[in-house]
């Protein structure tokens, strides 16, 4: 993904400080869409993370898992000031920013980087994988139509929208492992939009996970959606009846979009 990728989280990340700093207090404490976090706690849970990227020192410990580990750090900045959880990103985020910059020359785009249940990745992934984590917080769980915020979505194009995607069927077999593992014949998922395209997922390979290929690939059945609706059903936030169509087999591929979900 290389640069795109880069501009892409530096593009998000600008996006997100804007609107951040327009904030009231009334809707940094508002409910977001994540159950249980108002707005500032999506904002540290983000700064959270990067922080941890940065400086190792401050890792969230996710032996757990991902999504078990995020709440300890959430609930630990409950107290603090907003500006502080808003420096906190600001500083990391810009950061990361830079190391994903880096990452994307070798010897360090090679280098394979394991993330616990996220997988194991090449470093030049990076960039792709908090492009994600942006897209998905500030459109899905801070601004409407879904979240609390009402303020003009950021542009939905592709050096936002490639990067997020490519993070999403990266992580996909490691992620959805065990909820995959009956996967024998192949699936095609076609989304559009400037992040778009056509991948074959399936069937599980010699390491127990589902293979994704760009093109179809003698698919049994077709899954067609529009990349920016992918990052909200993919990730569970909503049923993934209200944003796909299926055609072929469709028991066999019911059971797979009930199966998926990617963090």
């Amino acid at each position: 993904m290389s640069d795109m990728a880069v501009d892409g989280l530096r593009a998000e990340r600008d996006a997100i400080l804007t609107i951040a700093k327009g904030l009231t207090d009334d809707e940094w404490n508002a409910p977001s869409d994540c159950d249980g976090w108002a707005v500032r706690d999506v904002y540290a849970h983000m700064a959270a993370v990067l922080h941890g990227v940065a400086d190792p020192a401050f890792m969230v410990d996710m032996s757990g898992g991902t999504e078990a580990a995020m709440e300890i750090p959430v609930a630990e900045r409950r107290s603090w000031p907003i500006e502080q959880v808003l420096e906190e990103y600001e500083t990391y985020s810009e950061q990361v920013a830079n190391v994903a910059a880096m990452a994307q020359q070798p010897p360090m785009s090679e280098t394979m980087l394991p993330m616990g249940d996220l997988g194991t990745h090449p470093m030049s992934i990076l960039a792709s994988t908090f492009t994600f984590d942006a897209y998905c917080h500030l459109r899905n769980d801070i601004l409407k139509p879904n979240g609390p915020i009402d303020r003009p979505q950021p542009p939905r194009d592709e050096m936002r929208l490639r990067p997020t995607v490519e993070w999403m069927l990266a992580g996909l077999p490691w992620m959805s492992e065990q909820e995959l593992a009956f996967v024998d014949r192949p699936i095609a998922l076609v989304l559009t939009g400037p992040g778009g395209g056509t991948w074959t997922i399936g069937p599980v390979g010699d390491e127990g996970r589902v293979l994704v290929r760009e093109g179809e690939h003698d698919a049994v059945a077709t899954v067609t959606s529009s990349d920016h609706d992918f990052v909200t059903w993919g990730t569970g936030r909503r049923p993934w009846r209200d944003f796909v169509s299926v055609s072929g087999d469709e028991e066999y591929t019911t059971r797979f979009l009930d199966a998926v979900k990617i963090f």
